[in-house]
């Protein structure tokens, strides 16, 4: 199915329940959610019920029954060289690739933008890089870093550490002591990405279209050649006998595409669906207390 924000196509989706719960790509849901199944013209009011920062996954609800649910490949996920397909609303595929790197951990990759002081015993800004978070939250060099959410940094390792632990477009509050006086900012990541871009490289990366803003910090994710555009994540992708292997997650290169494996998919979606059914339990249980009480 095709997701649309504000009118626009954002993502595909996965039906999940067949009474209307779809899993799709968190990061690209923004303002009004619709949603349009295979073989009808009309599209349907959805509305986000729970997401999952770690996965970058969202359950999303429509009013529907009867939908047909996804059939889950239960074995292990397929071997380097394997073909895959992006489904699409007609029969003909979006995309066809083969994996090209097995299942592995993408690690978070945020970055400030500084160049720090060879001493290690104090987090001190050498430089800062131009149009990176750093310049824009108003750090400056000569400025120490003294803590990043609360956390005290006692030196540069502690700082890339920290930094790095975060995904880009996730927002940091850091301690700054400069000649000698406290301050208090607030810094929105960039990516790493971005700090150590090559013009060359990037150039080639991006042909075709753009990347995903969030392509980095899964659990576990599949590489794949499929060639996609950041709208085709959030939908299944299928083995050679139609089984749903994963849901993509990302395009993160020209010819490099991530899938998150169904088994982190499926207890993602558990989760989420008891959170769901856990606030739902509270909101009613808050009004069978007050009905009560007005009793």
């Amino acid at each position: 199915m095709q997701i649309y924000c504000d009118g626009y196509r954002a993502a595909l989706g996965t039906i999940v329940r067949s009474d209307g719960h779809i899993v799709t790509k968190a990061s690209e849901l923004k303002g009004k959610i619709e949603c349009q199944l295979a073989g009808e013209t009309q599209k349907r009011e959805a509305r986000i019920v729970a997401r999952d920062p770690a996965t970058d996954l969202a359950i999303i609800k429509i009013e529907a029954t009867n939908l047909p649910m996804t059939p889950w490949n239960s074995g292990e996920p397929p071997a380097v060289g394997s073909w895959l397909a992006t489904p699409d609303l007609s029969r003909i595929p979006r995309s066809i690739g083969v994996v090209s790197v097995a299942a592995r951990k993408l690690p978070p990759n945020g970055a400030l933008g500084i160049r720090l002081d060879q001493e290690d015993s104090a987090a001190r800004i050498a430089a800062v890089v131009a149009g990176m978070a750093a310049e824009k939250a108003g750090l400056a060099a000569g400025d120490i870093i003294r803590k990043i959410d609360g956390e005290e940094i006692k030196g540069s390792p502690q700082l890339q550490q920290a930094i790095r632990a975060h995904h880009p477009g996730e927002k940091v509050t850091l301690v700054v002591e400069r000649d000698g006086k406290s301050l208090t900012l607030e810094a929105t990541l960039g990516s790493m990405s971005e700090l150590l871009h090559d013009e060359r490289s990037d150039f080639q990366n991006s042909l075709g279209g753009k990347l995903s803003e969030r392509r980095t910090g899964f659990p576990l994710a599949i590489q794949h050649d499929s060639f996609l555009q950041p709208s085709d994540c959030g939908g299944p992708i299928v083995d050679i006998d139609g089984k749903v292997i994963g849901v993509n997650i990302a395009r993160a290169g020209r010819v490099e595409s991530y899938a998150l494996p169904a088994s982190v998919v499926r207890e993602t979606i558990d989760k989420l669906l008891k959170t769901e059914l856990t606030s739902a339990q509270a909101g009613d249980g808050g009004a069978t207390r007050k009905s009560g009480q007005e009793r």
